[in-house]
């Protein structure tokens, strides 16, 4: 144990028994805090955060066991072992001592050697329970890296032995209906675009980690070529559920925002009103201007819906990974963490709205200037 990196505050109103107790546990290594009253303490250990409290119970203004449930109220000093201090040796006292959230109940007289052996205990099963929860969490972060491995790996080789499957039949075999053509042609184009929307997911969440995002330039978004024909051309993807989009966007809308980007952040909304609308429903696009070059985007869709108490999990990145690669819905749990991501880089946002029925996700964007003007 490294008892210089271990510092004590010591609350007691004896001022004798101050002195030597840093006199003693200074002589040990380590770094003593003496305080002589209550509120003094109290301050003492929000300012000073030391690794153990040992505080006297009999003291005027506050008493330890009050002293305790005060710092047992902070964040701050919550979680900091607490050793009482007491010339009351009955079993009632130990116990309610213990019981209030205390480590330790040292009763007084007692010598020094007897402090030390308590305060090095408390460390000793401090370090105990650290080391253990320390492997727990790295036994759970495996798990979580194992099933996003599995997931990666699950998402990329489908649409790829898709692609493989459709091309290796077109060379190999000889169809003379051009509709077979056709077919598996639509399929590979299919499944190429949602490849590279995997791929650029990936590259997008790896540039942010490392810092290399681009920086993001406005320009101006045209309403068909930016927005609502790449989502009819995702609408593909979803063919066999049959799924009818309702657009309504307001003729005042004026957008500026970075082309690549906007549309990576409208198309992952979209995909998750599609993934998730059961077949034959409707799915509304509302469009609706928010200043210039600002707007507010609003998605509902028909399908289960998100509990009000997962809204915000569900921007967690790759959430839906902890229900596994044979989860009934596919992709990554990353398409609402990359939508927020872009809009928030550009002063926006995005959030569930509550929704009696269905789920209604909404993107807001803020009025802004052009940089790019074209």
């Amino acid at each position: 144990m490294n008892q210089k990196a271990r510092k004590i505050l010591i609350i007691d109103d004896e001022s004798h028994l101050l002195l030597a107790f840093q006199t003693f546990l200074t002589r040990r290594g380590y770094e003593v805090i003496t305080v002589s009253d209550s509120l003094a303490g109290i301050k003492a250990a929000k300012d000073r955060q030391p690794d153990l409290i040992v505080c006297d119970i009999m003291m005027p203004v506050k008493n330890g066991f009050e002293v305790q449930a005060q710092l047992s109220l902070d964040p701050v000093t919550n979680n900091i072992p607490f050793i009482f201090l007491s010339a009351r040796a009955g079993q009632a006292d130990k116990l309610y001592g213990l019981n209030s959230g205390a480590d330790d109940y040292i009763t007084k007289p007692f010598d020094s050697k007897e402090l030390l052996a308590r305060v090095e205990a408390v460390f000793r099963r401090q370090e105990k329970n650290w080391t253990a929860a320390k492997h727990q969490m790295e036994r759970e972060i495996d798990h979580i890296w194992q099933e996003i491995s599995q997931n990666v790996s699950h998402e990329l080789r489908t649409p790829m032995a898709q692609i493989l499957m459709s091309l290796e039949l077109m060379l190999r075999q000889k169809y003379d209906n051009p509709a077979d053509l056709k077919w598996f042609l639509e399929t590979a184009l299919a499944e190429s675009l949602h490849l590279n929307l995997l791929i650029d997911d990936l590259i997008f969440l790896s540039d942010h980690d490392a810092g290399h995002a681009s920086t993001f330039l406005r320009q101006s978004i045209h309403l068909d070529t930016h927005f609502k024909d790449p989502i009819l051309a995702h609408l593909d993807l979803y063919k066999e559920k049959k799924l009818y989009l309702q657009f309504s966007i307001s003729p005042e809308v004026v957008i500026h925002a970075p082309c690549r980007e906007f549309k990576q952040a409208v198309i992952h909304l979209v995909d998750n009103a599609m993934k998730f609308s059961p077949a034959q429903s409707q799915i509304l696009i509302r469009l609706t201007p928010n200043g210039d070059g600002g707007c507010v985007l609003t998605i509902t869709d028909q399908g289960e819906g998100i509990p009000a108490d997962l809204h915000e999990k569900v921007f967690d990145r790759f959430y839906q990974v902890s229900q596994g690669i044979t989860r009934q819905y596919g992709g990554l749990g990353v398409g609402l963490t990359i939508a927020r991501m872009i809009a928030r880089a550009h002063g926006g946002d995005v959030i569930i709205l509550p929704s009696a029925r269905g789920c209604k996700v909404q993107l807001t964007l803020p009025p802004a200037r052009l940089d790019i003007p074209f």
